[in-house]
Formats: structure tokens, sequence, C-alpha cells
């Protein structure tokens, strides 16, 4: 795996070694690797990045962009909102780095196939993120 990691906001101390811990042990499970671009930015950038790329004018927590094609090594790129998973994570009771992580799993999840447009498809999207979680010993509130 390799990740390049790019930190444009000041609102959560997230270190990169435990980025890559956590998505190395997400690919790991999914049986996959990846070349991948993360980047954690604030409320203003993504709002600015979910306008331009999907057209919505408002903040969200996490995008994904797949750079591969299918049966192509994975490649993408995740950019997760600090400042929305510092304000989440005080209404979860759980910290804004854990916070942070589920939405960079969540983006991953979203590179290596799975959606979250349907119930059924959120259900196996919560189970997955859940488990990689747990396995990397990180403790969220859903």
């Amino acid at each position: 795996m390799k990740v390049e990691i790019n930190n444009r906001q000041k609102a959560v101390s997230c270190p990169a070694r435990e980025v890559r811990r956590v998505l190395a042990l997400a690919l790991r499970m999914a049986g996959r690797d990846a070349e991948l671009s993360v980047a954690l930015v604030g409320d203003e950038e993504m709002t600015a990045l979910n306008e331009r790329f999907l057209g919505r004018a408002e903040v969200t927590d996490v995008l994904a962009f797949p750079y591969s094609a299918e049966g192509e090594p994975l490649v993408g790129e995740v950019i997760a909102n600090a400042e929305l998973a510092a304000r989440e994570a005080a209404t979860r009771g759980h910290t804004a780095q854990d916070e942070l992580l589920l939405y960079f799993v969540h983006g991953l999840l979203h590179l290596l196939g799975y959606d979250d447009h349907t119930a059924p498809e959120r259900r196996r999207m919560r189970r997955r993120e859940a488990e990689v979680l747990a396995a990397a010993e990180r403790e969220v509130e859903f």
C-alpha cells in the first residue's frame, strides 16, 4: 500500500501513521492493495469540492475519487472533513480522531465498490466500517 497524506486543516490532530495503519488494515481485510492520496480539509474547502465535483453547495464528511478502472490495481483519493469530524464526534461520544478515521474508512470502502444509496447498501457499509474500526481497536458510535 502506498498512501500520500496531505493535511490542510488545523481542527483535528490525526497522526499520519494511524491513518496509514487503519487504511492498510481495511485493505488487508478486503484482500486488496492500493495507491491512495488522502487529504484532511476543513468545511470551506470541503464545501467547495463538493460543489465543484458533485454539484452540491453544502458541507459533507468525505469525498472519494477512484482513478482506476475495475480490474486494475486500486488507485484513488479520499478527502475527509476534519472540522465536521470534530463537531460530529462531540455529539456521538467518541474522539474527533476516531470520527475522522471513520470518514477515511468510509471513503476507502466507496473506492472498493461499497455504496450507501439504499438501506441494504448502507447496512452493509456500516457493518464493514464497524468491523474495520473494531479490528483497529478504535471506538466509534454510529
